[in-house]
């Protein structure tokens, strides 16, 4: 329990259940004071904080090409590290600690397919996400273009 909820409990005991929860009548009345707190406009509300998101295409096209550079550049370094692996196992071969190594490889292997196949999917998702902003982006312009034209 946080400090606002602490302190309400305490000047209004019966908005709450013997367990501390609130009862549902008061659990109603703060969905209506949320939304008569929102006002005509929709904004002021629980949780509104006045400030609008904006979406670049290029900022998100920016990510992706670091992404591509991330992933060459582990997919460079696991590589290295596996060929590495191999060199030392196969100079202890006989010794057990060679099976150790083996197993290692195996899981540094496995390990490497997988980072390399989360970073390729976020490089994926980004993009995809900048050419749908870019394409709805171009659509709504050509509609705003095409309700302006119709004025002379």
């Amino acid at each position: 329990m946080n400090y606002d909820q602490d302190w309400d409990r305490r000047l209004n005991p019966f908005r709450y259940n013997a367990d501390g929860t609130l009862t549902d009548a008061a659990k109603r009345q703060n969905v209506t004071m949320e939304l008569n707190s929102a006002g005509a406009n929709g904004g002021g509300g629980a949780g509104a904080v006045g400030h609008q998101s904006t979406v670049r295409p290029s900022a998100l096209t920016k990510a992706a090409r670091a992404l591509d550079e991330l992933q060459g550049d582990t997919d460079k370094v696991d590589q290295h590290t596996l060929a590495e692996t191999d060199v030392a196992s196969n100079a202890l071969r006989g010794w057990q600690s060679a099976g150790g190594l083996f197993r290692l490889h195996r899981r540094w292997a496995e390990e490497s397919v997988h980072l390399s196949a989360m970073l390729f999917e976020a490089n994926v998702k980004l993009r995809d996400t900048s050419s749908s902003y870019e394409r709805n982006e171009h659509g709504e312009k050509t509609r705003m273009d095409s309700l302006d034209g119709g004025r002379g």
